[in-house]
């Protein structure tokens, strides 16, 4: 149903019943006129307008109005309850606001079935019985599992943006998403492009706004919660994603912050953020299907966070608790930075951190070391290999499987949403959700414990494996590899080995402690370096093994502006034979400055078989793959599960792409000993699912 935003025109109660959100019985919605105003109506603290509503049972309910244009103003809320809601009062800065053509003053919500997926959930909380898992209102879990969807890409459908995607989300059976306000697809409040077509400073742009109504709707209409994301980082960078050059609060525009770092501290921007959150918390706080306010995208790539860290903590700490004070519905407030650095969290209900790596599989369990005391999960993810094709599917679907087996509170979000709708890859969060709903994993929470599954396949082939994280410290420098494939330590490892740059103490080198069952190969694969060069060096127990020198490529001509030195693109392997038995393998980078760590291979060292698993003393789950896909022929070995009491199982086998089961077995496991699983031929991968047999659903 449209909304009519003429001034003048008197809109009547609005009982939304085909948008009817989670806990609620459908939005219901007031005009009115208020005249006699003066001064600017998107400055709370000038004009102060808010609604006391009165619930059916007599406790009554404050909200903020929000300006609609001319002399209007709306309210709106999410009724909890069937019967009559009342409009008590409308005040302007605490006194009688005397406002003219209410309509209406009495609402009579009925209670009304919905078919909505989210139908009397409520909002997104924190689990109060698991502080390390989300919930809604009425106890139900909530496990997000999406993709971001941040803008409106060029050469998608016209305006309204996004909210076809929106449709696309619920029919995957996706119920989680971000959406940015962000300038170049219109849904910046206070920032048009070009920057003189923005609104007066202090004001907010109208049309912007029935944008988000739009997309607000569409979130409802189709169960997907989402993180309203409020802030970038390129607003205030003039290195990453720079787009402070077209700020309109630079004074380069005709603005007043001279420089990016001021927007942390300076009063007259912090006043106005504070005026526009209040808005967007009076247009858009009713909706249930914003899981979260996000303050920014990214902060830790603003100016402000490389130079004073503690402004930008600051600032994190003010505006959620100003969210707090206004948002009467209590949204969860996150932010999306490194969650290695402990300011920026403390007034943040989860975390969220961003990653691209060479290695999705270990990515995914790299946040498990870090031993955090909040929910969290990947916000982002993508894989940053260069100089080769990605296979975005391949990509999707390691970063869904791998983080549902980790105590994460969340899927491990997919970026490039761009790729995933035109592809047709949404298949995957369909057939992850019906295995979510089969196991019953979101009600397990953070009861769930890591298990390292012993693999036997009769024989061991390549193992490759990656860095974990992309540009950041590594965690550490020394790295066991074990011969079941697992990799100590590994989660903490930079794709980015330092040379003798700037920024070598980040990542200066890397030792693995391998041992190899028989004779073979340690391989490592670059694909990306700075025009500084690199070279590469390998030393096998303390000796020089083997080097690998990559020279600065020509400079570009001077006299033409558009060519830049840019990264040059690699695709070089150094590979050292190794003799059986235990060895320390140094790698080094001695050039000018980084070069970006691909992959490593080690020959031959493990099961073909892998698997990544959580349980208890009467569950697990289970996802196993084969490490190296791309050889035809099916791979069969024993699984051998720890931890599980004594008695009958019933266990599951799942198709991780058609989202369906392959077959169902009983097993009994014996008391102190591993419960062995013949694998049965697998070609890619396999999902499972172990319960006791007297507890799994008939």
């Amino acid at each position: 149903m449209g909304i009519t935003h003429t001034a003048g025109v008197v809109l009547a109660l609005l009982i939304l019943t085909s948008l009817a959100s989670a806990g609620t019985f459908g939005r219901i919605e007031a005009q009115f006129e208020l005249p006699q105003l003066t001064g600017n109506p998107f400055d709370f603290e000038v004009n102060n307008v808010r609604v006391t509503i009165a619930a059916p049972d007599g406790k009554t309910i404050v909200l903020p109005a929000f300006f609609d244009g001319g002399t209007t103003w709306r309210v709106r809320h999410m009724p909890t309850g069937a019967g009559k809601w009342t409009i008590q009062s409308v005040t302007l800065n605490g006194k009688a606001a005397k406002p003219q053509a209410i309509e209406p003053r009495e609402f009579d919500v009925r209670a009304t079935p919905t078919t909505l997926p989210s139908a009397a959930a409520g909002y997104v909380r924190i689990d109060p019985k698991d502080k390390m898992r989300f919930a809604f209102d009425d106890g139900t879990p909530f496990y997000p599992l999406g993709y971001d969807l941040a803008w409106h890409h060029k050469g998608e459908p016209a305006m309204p943006p996004l909210v076809e995607s929106l449709a696309r989300m619920k029919a995957a059976g996706v119920n989680w998403t971000r959406i940015w306000m962000n300038v170049w697809d219109g849904k910046n409040l206070d920032w048009i492009e070009p920057t003189n077509a923005s609104p007066k400073l202090g004001e907010l742009d109208l049309t912007v706004a029935k944008h988000w109504d739009d997309i607000v709707a569409a979130a409802d209409a189709n169960g997907v919660y989402f993180q309203l994301v409020l802030q970038h980082h390129g607003q205030y960078s003039s290195t990453v994603n720079e787009n402070w050059s077209a700020n309109p609060w630079s004074t380069a525009n005709g603005g007043f912050l001279a420089d990016p770092k001021e927007f942390f501290t300076n009063e007259k921007a912090r006043k106005l953020t504070r005026a526009k959150y209040r808005y967007i918390v009076a247009r858009w706080g009713h909706s249930p299907s914003i899981m979260a306010w996000e303050l920014f995208n990214e902060v830790q790539f603003t100016d402000a966070y490389k130079t004073n860290i503690d402004d930008v903590a600051a600032w994190h700490v003010e505006m959620a608790k100003f969210l707090r004070e206004h948002d009467v519905y209590r949204h969860l407030i996150t932010t999306s930075s490194e969650v290695h650095q402990p300011q920026i969290w403390p007034a943040m209900d989860y975390y969220q951190e961003h990653v691209y790596a060479p290695d999705i599989v270990t990515a995914v369990q790299a946040l498990e070391g870090d031993n955090l005391d909040k929910p969290y999960f990947y916000g982002e993810i993508g894989s940053n290999a260069f100089g080769t094709q990605v296979d975005e599917s391949d990509t999707i679907h390691k970063s869904i499987w791998g983080s549902m087996m980790t105590n994460a509170a969340g899927g491990a979000m997919y970026w490039y949403w761009y790729e995933a709708e035109p592809r047709g890859l949404l298949y995957h969060y369909t057939a992850a959700q019906a295995f979510l709903k089969a196991s019953n994993l979101p009600a397990r929470g953070s009861s769930l414990r890591p298990i390292e599954v012993i693999v036997d396949t009769g024989s061991v082939g390549p193992f490759k494996f990656g860095p974990a994280t992309g540009w950041a410290p590594s965690k550490g420098t020394s790295f066991d590899v074990k011969r079941s494939g697992r990799v100590e330590g590994l989660g903490g490892m930079s794709a980015y080995l330092q040379g003798k740059g700037d920024n070598a103490k980040m990542f200066p080198f890397a030792e693995f402690n391998v041992d190899f069952e028989k004779d073979g190969t340690f391989a490592i694969r670059v694909d990306e370096m700075t025009p500084a060069g690199a070279t590469l060096n390998i030393s096998l127990d303390g000796k020089p093994a083997a080097s690998l020198t990559l020279p600065p490529p020509p400079a570009p001509p001077t006299t033409n502006a558009a060519s830049e030195r840019r990264n040059p693109r690699v695709d070089a392997t150094l590979e050292i034979p190794i003799t059986a038995g235990k060895h320390v393998v140094r790698v080094e980078n001695n050039g000018g400055d980084w070069i970006h760590l691909r992959e490593l291979t080690l020959t031959p060292y493990a099961p073909q078989l892998a698997v990544l698993g959580k349980g208890a003393k009467d569950y697990a789950v289970m996802w196993v793959y084969r490490r190296d896909a791309s050889d035809a022929a099916p791979i069969s070995g024993t699984l051998a599960v720890p931890g599980l009491d004594a008695g009958e199982y019933r266990i599951a086998w799942w198709d991780t792409t058609k989202g369906t089961p392959i077959r169902e077995e009983r097993a009994t496991v014996v008391a102190g000993k591993p419960l062995s699983i013949p694998s049965g031929p697998i070609a890619t991968d396999v999902a499972i699912c172990i319960q006791r047999a007297e507890s799994a659903t008939e």
